[in-house]
């Protein structure tokens, strides 16, 4: 097994490097050329764009959830015949991915106020 790890992870870490190189060269060239046109090269600003979402927020709603979804699983693994592994990996799981929809509702809520 980790015989056949370490060639993966540097083929695998090479093969991210020159897609990542190739990706930049390109948006470089792109920007170039929509310059040399004389046309906006606004349209790679990305930033600008991003509607503002809050990080501590995120963090809290997702540290809450998994908080909760380990106390399930532990719950679930003490009082059913469930594989502990199973029942802590799943919870977690559950809770972490519906405190990311939770937060994703309470953002799109607070970006409507605000956009008022």
């Amino acid at each position: 097994m980790e015989n056949i790890l370490v060639p993966a992870i540097v083929f695998g870490s090479i093969t991210a490097i020159i897609i990542s190189i190739a990706h930049f060269r390109t948006r470089k060239a792109e920007r170039l050329a929509l310059i040399a046109a004389g046309k906006d090269a606004g349209l790679f600003n990305e930033g600008e764009k991003k509607e503002k979402t809050s990080g501590a927020l995120k963090f809290g709603i997702v540290a809450v959830a998994l908080g909760i979804g380990l106390l399930v699983g532990d719950y679930l693994a003490k009082s059913t015949d469930i594989n502990e592994a199973v029942a802590y990996f799943s919870m977690m799981l559950l809770f972490g991915g519906s405190g990311l929809l939770s937060f994703y509702f309470i953002q799109k809520q607070i970006n409507k106020k605000t956009d008022k």
